[in-house]
C-alpha cells in the first residue's frame, strides 16, 4: 500500500468535507424535529395521520436508502413541474437533503416513540396539577427527562446518516465519496485501494467524532438532572 500516495491524496479528499457535513447537518436537524413531531402524532394516534405515518414507516424502514435517494433525486422534479417548479432548480444538493431526510425521519420517530412510551401519565398529570399547560410540562419536565434516554440510540441514527450520505455520490454529488470515485477515475483504477482506506479514515473520525460529542452531552444531561 503507497501510503505517500494516501497522504498526497487525503488534503484533496478532505476538500469536500464542508459538502458532507453541511448535508449532515441540515438533515439532521430536520430530522429530528419531525421524528419528533411523528412520534408525538402516531402515540396520540391521530386519526387518518397515523395511518400514513404507519405506511409510510413501514414502506422507508424496509426499503434500501440508496432507493430513496434515486426515488427524490429522479421523481423530486417531474413531481414539482405542475407547480411551475423548473427541473433545473432542483439540484443535487436540495435532493440529497430531501432524499435523506425522507429516509432517516422515520429511524428517529422509531427512536422516539419508547422513551416518550416510558414517560409514566403522571409526570403529565403532575404537571397539570400545579397549572402547568402542555407545553411547560414538555419543556420544563418531559424533555429533560426525554433526552438522556434517546441519546444512546439518536447516537445510532446520526452515526447511521453519516453512513448514508456516502450513498449520495450515486448521483453524482461531489462530497468525500464523490470526491473518492473521482479519484479513483483519474488514476484509472491503479490506486483505488488506498483512496477507499484513506476515504474510510475520514468516515471513521467523523463517525467517532459525532459518538464523542453525544457522549459528552449524555454525561452533561446526567449530571445536570441529578
Amino acid at each position: 500500500m503507497d501510503i505517500g500516495f494516501m497522504i498526497d491524496i487525503f488534503p484533496v479528499i478532505l476538500s469536500k468535507l464542508p459538502v458532507t457535513l453541511y448535508i449532515f447537518t441540515v438533515t439532521a436537524v430536520i430530522s429530528l424535529v419531525l421524528g419528533v413531531l411523528m412520534a408525538f402524532v402516531e402515540l396520540k394516534r391521530v386519526p387518518v395521520l397515523k395511518q400514513i405515518f404507519d405506511i409510510y414507516s413501514s414502506f422507508v424502514r424496509s426499503t434500501p436508502g440508496i432507493v430513496h435517494i434515486f426515488i427524490v433525486y429522479y421523481g423530486l422534479p417531474v413531481f414539482l413541474a405542475p407547480f411551475g417548479i423548473s427541473p433545473s432548480a432542483i439540484d443535487r444538493l436540495t435532493s440529497s437533503i430531501v432524499a435523506l431526510v425522507f429516509y432517516t425521519v422515520a429511524f428517529i420517530s422509531a427512536v422516539i416513540k419508547p422513551s416518550i412510551k416510558a414517560m409514566p401519565q403522571s409526570q403529565f398529570d403532575a404537571a397539570a396539577s400545579v397549572g402547568m399547560t402542555r407545553w411547560q410540562s414538555l419543556r420544563r419536565i418531559i424533555i429533560p427527562q426525554l433526552v438522556p434516554m434517546t441519546l444512546p440510540s439518536l447516537t445510532n441514527a446520526m452515526v447511521d446518516l453519516l453512513m448514508d450520505t456516502s450513498l449520495l455520490f450515486t448521483i453524482g454529488l461531489t462530497d468525500l465519496m464523490g470526491q473518492a470515485n473521482i479519484l479513483v477515475s483519474n488514476t484509472l483504477g491503479i490506486n483505488q485501494v488506498e483512496i477507499f482506506v484513506t476515504v474510510a479514515l475520514i468516515y471513521w473520525a467523523l463517525s467517532s467524532m459525532i459518538t464523542a460529542v453525544m457522549r459528552f452531552f449524555e454525561k452533561r444531561l446526567a449530571h445536570y438532572l441529578r
